[in-house]
């Protein structure tokens, strides 16, 4: 896993590949969740105690905020055409 980041003692977070899916995993190498930097959504794989998943959670939205796409331009309405 590149890029190890650690949350706190119990947990760190890292990606398997540039760009990919954010993991968080246990000291003990078990993957607990997955973090979309695109979204801000998580998936939890494990149980974790309340507490701890907030903690996650406001640290990876602090450290990997999720990102905004552009806005897109107002679409133009169609013509009508006179007949």
């Amino acid at each position: 896993m590149e890029d190890r980041n650690i949350i706190n003692s119990q947990y760190y977070c890292g990606r398997s590949r540039p760009g990919g899916t954010i993991l968080v995993s246990t000291t003990g190498a078990y993957v607990v969740a997955e973090y979309d930097e695109r979204t801000g959504g998580m998936m939890w794989q494990r149980q974790v105690q309340a507490n701890q998943k907030i903690v996650i959670q406001n640290w990876l939205n602090q450290h990997f905020p999720p990102k905004k796409d552009p806005p897109k331009p107002a679409a133009q309405p169609a013509k009508a055409s006179r007949r």
